[in-house]
């Protein structure tokens, strides 16, 4: 039976390729966990299964991860903007 643990942040999708989805961990689940705020899990779908893997943020990771989000909040003030 699955429990549901409480709302958590929203997932966010860094990247997808194939069937690679790499997703950014909740802040709750970091601190819970003790990852660093910014970690990454990837996630791939091979033989019938799940592979995952987790990927610590490095000074680059966070900058990326950072323009990612910008990029993503410029956007969707475009879009309303445009609506």
């Amino acid at each position: 039976m699955i429990e549901t643990l409480g709302k958590t942040d929203e997932l966010k999708t860094i990247k997808q390729e194939k069937d690679t989805w790499v997703l950014e961990v909740p802040a709750e689940i970091c601190q819970r966990e003790g990852f660093a705020k910014g970690t990454l899990v990837s996630l791939t779908f091979k033989d019938g299964a799940i592979q995952s893997s987790y990927v610590r943020p490095s000074a680059e990771t966070e900058s990326f991860l950072d323009r990612v989000v910008e990029e993503k909040e410029y956007f969707e003030d475009m879009k309303r903007i445009g609506d």
